[in-house]
């Protein structure tokens, strides 16, 4: 997963997040951990207009950025 990858929310959200529940979106930033540098999370900019911070487990690439 890197920077301008479509993904696909394969998870599910929260209480807190009304509907309409993001689907799709495009990965605007990419965070890993310092210890084992394996991607733990990624900011992405929803289908809905929302943008937000979702767990790398939660998140599967459609298409890549080439």
């Amino acid at each position: 997963m890197k920077i301008g990858d479509l993904v696909q929310f394969v998870g599910s959200w929260s209480s807190y997040v009304t509907a309409p529940f993001p689907k799709t979106g495009i990965v605007t930033g990419v965070w890993t951990n310092g210890r084992t540098e394996k991607i733990s999370s990624a900011d992405v900019l929803w289908d809905t207009g929302t943008h937000g911070n979702v767990l790398a487990l939660s998140l599967a690439v459609i298409n890549e950025n080439r």
